[in-house]
């Protein structure tokens, strides 16, 4: 599904749906509006900032003269997705939300540049790092501002380490809602029909990279079971959708995918769900959400290392394309 080479309408859209896809690394305009779809079904709410601030965050890079291969591969509008749909999920939705959401998407384009450059001389990618950042940035200075109201999920709390912890009944339907919602969760959609929706769309770009998705959904899941933490985040997905992500990063993606690879990704999911629960208990006591640094930051630490490991090869960033390209190293 190509753009029109010379409507430039088409090619913002087309940029701005390959940017909702790229948010689980998929460089497809079909799958990133089944992306939308999925978000739409779950709320509309989210579903119209989402598409606010993939626009808006693309549009930014094209105002500013960013590369423009960049643009049209959605590199400088995924980040601008999380950015949109994150405002409404935690703070109240009001007219004033939608302002902040374009500031938001705006300031996340400007990190991404910023960090293309800063990571650009190590071969690193920015991943979901500027979505992060500006968004912590707004929604630190919220609680001085009065033109939002937060809502619930950004309650401080301070970690009680004598409290005990109540695992509850574990059931075939934690695994089921679990896994799916851990998927949707990546884009904070609370919906199994969303999550399954999301894995559709993967699958219309790579099978190898919808696998995955499930694969590290379960693999948070099992992780977070083993060390014992109560049923209710585990059937909603809150420790699967970092995971979701450090699968898909590293199974076949970053890295040409052979059984040693698989291990290494799948040591990086382990951790990616060892690490939402650090972090989440780190941020706490500020009531700020973890959202996917757990994902960043444990990638992050994963691919630098990989540079030291003879076993681990890298796919170089100028043949960067689907699992499918990368199941043999040339």
């Amino acid at each position: 599904m190509e753009a029109p080479k010379n409507n430039s309408l088409f090619q913002f859209v087309d940029a701005c749906l390959r940017g909702c896809g790229q948010v689980m690394f998929q460089n497809n305009p079909v799958t990133g509006f089944i992306f939308f779809i999925g978000i739409f079904y779950n709320s509309w709410e989210l579903g119209f900032c989402a598409v606010l601030g993939t626009a808006a965050s693309t549009f930014v890079a094209i105002a500013l003269g960013a590369d423009k291969g960049l643009i049209k591969a959605g590199l400088f509008g995924f980040n601008g997705t999380l950015a949109g749909i994150a405002l409404p999920f935690y703070f109240v939705y009001s007219p004033e939300l939608l302002l902040y959401v374009v500031i938001n998407a705006a300031l996340s384009t400007i990190i991404m540049s910023a960090l293309m450059n800063f990571l650009g001389k190590w071969g690193m990618p920015a991943l979901t790092a500027p979505f992060v950042l500006a968004t912590w940035i707004l929604m630190f200075c919220a609680s001085k501002f009065g033109i939002l109201e937060a809502g619930s999920l950004l309650a401080t709390s301070i970690p009680d380490p004598h409290t005990t912890i109540s695992v509850g009944k574990i059931s075939a339907m934690t695994f089921l809602d679990g896994v799916t919602k851990g998927v949707g969760e990546v884009m904070f959609e609370d919906s199994v029909v969303t999550g399954i929706i999301f894995v559709i769309a993967i699958l219309v770009n790579s099978r190898i990279s919808a696998f995955f998705a499930v694969f590290g959904s379960l693999i948070g899941l099992l992780t977070a079971l083993v060390m014992q933490s109560p049923e209710a985040p585990l059937r909603l997905g809150l420790y699967g959708y970092n995971s979701v992500l450090c699968a898909i990063a590293l199974g076949g993606l970053f890295y040409y995918l052979n059984w040693k690879t698989f291990l290494y990704a799948t040591f990086c999911m382990i951790i990616g769900s060892i690490a939402q629960a650090s972090i989440s208990v780190l941020l706490a006591p500020i009531g700020m959400p973890s959202l996917t640094w757990p994902f960043v930051i444990v990638t992050w630490m994963f691919m630098f290392a990989s540079k030291g490991f003879g076993h681990i090869a890298a796919v170089p960033a100028e043949m960067l394309g689907t699992p499918e390209s990368n199941l043999k190293h040339p």
